[in-house]
């Protein structure tokens, strides 16, 4: 029986975890360094906090939940929600809370990845990484942050002890952690400055609380919230249309996007600070209605001048201005280009998962990476998007994974990699097609990096990536450790037999 290691336990690995039982693989063991299941919605649990997909599609196709509360549902709700998908579905006891994987190794003669953990070492034969993109804090490298008298946290490490009524705040950021947290705080703070480094665009989230009625027809009659959640989907492809090939379509989220900053906010000179001068879409586009009507109060102050220091009693800007603060909050975003991150991963010949990815991380299909065997990512390279359900991608993947299990037990194979060739073709093909993307037209994100590199966006629509992870394109995978190899006449007898999945030579 195939025994599965799996790295991480938010919805990717609880996905994971269930979709796999429910294929019929149960020597699967899912390890989460936080004391619960949840990952990010286990980290983020800062005033405000919810998701910026409509709860019916952010959820598994397995699992829908009638109850949510809200149309987007808040933080404490989509964790409630992933520990009982795991309780459930059986998967639960398979999860080891409070135990980091350190470092994984591939051992090449015994065909298996071997796990270091703070629980001690930990063998399988496949390597599931759900590590996620949004888990490591990214705290910039801003003069004086440590000589601050007062608290200063991240958000994604909210210090809940810290009493904010009445207090004197400094935001540091104004993305997509800070759109939710300000109207949050702002009621019951003194005072709260928001410092901009640049803005972005924002368009109207909508979101309104689900009546008692409304969940009853989503218990009683199933295909409504089915129906629901398709047309949200469209949606969404639609979105994603207008960001890469049908830029045309952006005219539209344009207008109401300005539409929103003129009906907010009166006083042109706070029009000019927060009015993004990029294309829409180039960074993130945030949901929001709450986000320019709390700029507008009288408490609240957006600082669009450069932060040149922070001193123990405050933050001074380039322009000399130094402004008070008692609270220090970074709401300044994760690094989102580490994807295993802080665990080393060690593939054939010893070579590293950071070594091969110096130049900017790679796989194919976001899954798959050459020379790493047996190992399989998910929400890994370019499988974000400026629109799209991180939930959908991460289904399409584990039934990528699925479809590559399955090719190894037909085969009686002991590992399964992707072909060199076909990760470059996939990557060239890939590259090409971001060059024209709304994410390359010259603005600042976090998706592109110093060199221009893109290793977060996927390019085409989401029903296209679920199409392509579906099944295993033929030639683009090898086996080896046949058990019954075939018999093709050698000079001399290989240490090792391997095959492709179909009788294509490599390339």
């Amino acid at each position: 029986m195939t025994s599965i290691a799996i790295v991480g336990a938010g919805f990717g690995g609880v996905g994971a975890a269930v979709m796999l039982r429910r294929a019929g693989y149960h020597d699967v063991v899912v390890f989460e360094r936080g004391e619960r299941v949840g990952g990010v919605w286990h980290d983020n649990t800062y005033p405000g906090a919810a998701c910026d997909i409509p709860s019916h599609l952010y959820e598994f196709s397995f699992a829908p939940n009638p109850r949510w509360s809200r149309r987007y549902a808040p933080q404490a709700e989509i964790q409630t929600y992933l520990e009982d998908v795991a309780r459930s579905h059986g998967v639960l006891d398979r999860i080891r809370t409070n135990t980091e994987v350190t470092r994984a190794r591939w051992d090449g003669d015994r065909c298996r990845w071997v796990l270091d953990t703070s629980a001690g070492t930990h063998e399988a034969d496949v390597l599931v990484s759900a590590c996620g993109q949004l888990s490591v804090p990214s705290v910039p490298p801003i003069p004086g942050l440590d000589s601050f008298d007062g608290p200063a946290f991240h958000t994604a490490r909210w210090r809940h002890d810290v009493d904010l009524a009445g207090q004197r705040v400094a935001v540091i950021g104004a993305g997509c952690s800070a759109i939710q947290v300000v109207p949050a705080i702002q009621p019951v703070v003194d005072h709260v400055d928001v410092y901009q480094r640049s803005p972005g665009w924002t368009l109207p989230k909508m979101d309104f609380a689900y009546r008692e009625l409304t969940k009853r027809l989503f218990e009683r009659l199933p295909l409504v919230q089915r129906l629901d959640r398709a047309i949200v989907l469209a949606f969404q492809e639609l979105g994603a249309m207008a960001m890469t090939n049908r830029r045309w379509l952006l005219a539209p989220f344009r207008t109401l996007a300005r539409r929103q900053i003129t009906k907010a906010i009166e006083d042109p000179e706070l029009r000019r600070k927060v009015t993004p001068t990029d294309e829409v879409g180039c960074k993130r586009l945030m949901l929001t209605d709450e986000w320019y009507p709390t700029l507008t109060k009288p408490n609240v102050d957006l600082v669009a001048n450069r932060i040149a220091e922070v001193t123990p009693g405050g933050i001074r800007t380039e322009d000399g201005v130094e402004r008070p603060a008692d609270v220090l909050v970074l709401a300044t975003g994760f690094k989102t280009h580490g994807f295993v991150a802080p665990m080393e991963v060690v593939g054939v010949g010893g070579r590293t998962l950071a070594e091969e990815w110096t130049e900017v991380p790679r796989a194919y299909l976001g899954i798959s990476v050459p020379r790493f065997p047996n190992m399989f990512l998910l929400y890994g390279p370019n499988t974000n998007g400026g629109t799209g359900s991180v939930v959908y991608t991460i289904e399409c993947g584990v039934r990528h994974v699925l479809a590559g299990l399955r090719e190894l037990e037909r085969a009686g194979a002991q590992q399964i990699e992707v072909r060199r060739h076909a990760a470059a073709a996939f990557d060239r093909q890939l590259r090409a097609a971001l060059r024209g993307t709304v994410w390359h037209t010259g603005c600042t994100n976090w998706y592109v990096d110093d060199n221009g590199n893109n290793p977060n966006q996927w390019p085409w629509l989401w029903s296209t990536y679920r199409r392509r992870t579906a099944r295993l394109e033929p030639g683009a995978y090898m086996l080896a450790g046949l058990e019954n190899p075939p018999v093709i006449p050698q000079p001399r007898a290989p240490r090792q037999s391997v095959t492709p999945l179909t009788r294509s030579a490599e390339h």
